[in-house]
């Protein structure tokens, strides 16, 4: 999963990327390109560090998120490299600034200023394709353009358009870059690090179906640099529950409705990401179409029912504690599945 954090010049963008990456500057987290540096969060789960604990495979895989820190724009709107990059992305994490000013007004304007840029490189996207004129479409596809660019207009996001499933389809080729699952980040001030995001923003963003999270990048990426025997006590002094990186690694897949299942055996135990309602077919084909192609059955069982069994798979299959499920079959959150497939 690809996540980029898009911000205008000083809303701490990059200080919110190094907090993210767990004290990784940078140049230190991996590559860079056109649309910016590139790290990666390992996501954590109690249910895979058991499971690892417990069967001791050679390799523990959980779940990644490559995080992309977007070329800050220096402009009154976005380069056309920068929306480039973005409309790669699976998310946005949407930078909003409140360490100089942490009023409303200012974080409400801060907010919308950041949207309507987004908004804007949409529209003239639509009102480009839709002013051609010996533009080739289908009847579905000119009015989602049209839907779209009255809430563009109006500066809403293509997600929040009011656009049918088929719409929708037909508009998946623009890549729009409001046509996907965008999160509010609100940069606080040290001595606000631990306060709520102003109510106002909260109903704004919710309206867009854009959710919204507070944190002080600052202090993060601080926090980020210490031993960690010594991030519990600066946690407390600021009254600070948890680091930041936790909320929104969880608000990421909460807002995408990412789920994980797991597969376990000598050389790896693993954590897979999937949309809540995938099927156990379309789960095989995550892992390799291989696997997708000569499916057969699914041996399906609850991580924390298989992790009390010394003997793994092999004793819960003695013990009838596996079930046998089928292609339809929907893969449910944190269960442990052992394809049998032929090919």
């Amino acid at each position: 999963m690809d996540v980029g954090i898009a911000g205008l010049a000083g809303s701490g963008r990059t200080t919110l990327f190094r907090a993210l990456l767990a004290h990784r500057a940078p140049r230190e987290s991996g590559a860079r390109h056109a649309g910016g540096a590139i790290g990666t969060i390992h996501v954590q789960d109690a249910r895979l560090e058991q499971l690892s604990a417990r069967f001791r495979p050679k390799k523990t895989t959980p779940i990644e998120i490559r995080v992309h820190d977007c070329c800050p724009s220096l402009e009154p709107s976005f380069p056309t490299a920068e929306i480039g990059a973005m409309k790669q992305m699976d998310q946005l994490l949407l930078a909003v600034p409140a360490f100089a000013d942490p009023s409303e007004a200012a974080l409400g304007q801060g907010f919308e200023r950041l949207l309507s840029e987004l908004c804007l490189a949409d529209l003239t996207l639509v009102e480009r394709r839709l002013g051609q004129a010996h533009a080739k479409y289908s009847d579905t596809e000119r009015a989602a353009l049209e839907r779209a660019q009255h809430a563009l207009e109006e500066g809403r996001p293509v997600a929040a358009a009011s656009l049918s499933t088929p719409q929708r389809e037909a508009l998946r080729g623009y890549a729009f870059v409001t046509d996907r699952f965008m999160i509010a980040l609100v940069n606080t001030a040290e001595d606000a690090a631990d306060a709520a995001p102003p109510e106002a923003l909260v109903k704004r963003a919710e309206e867009y179906g854009i959710p919204t999270l507070a944190l002080c990048a600052a202090l993060e990426a601080e926090m980020a640099e210490l031993p960690t025997e010594e991030r519990v006590s600066f946690l407390a002094e600021y009254g600070i529950p948890e680091p930041a990186g936790a909320a929104v690694t969880r608000a990421i897949l909460r807002c995408a409705d990412i789920i994980p299942f797991f597969t376990i055996g000598d050389d790896e135990c693993r954590a897979w990401a999937i949309r809540r309602g995938t099927t156990a077919h379309a789960a095989a084909g995550k892992i390799h179409t291989d696997i997708a192609r000569g499916f057969i059955r699914a041996e399906v069982i609850a991580a924390e029912d298989l992790e009390p069994l010394q003997g793994g798979l092999g004793e819960a299959r003695k013990l009838g504690k596996l079930r046998l499920e089928g292609k339809g079959y929907v893969i449910q959150d944190g269960e442990v599945v052992h394809f049998r497939f032929n090919v």
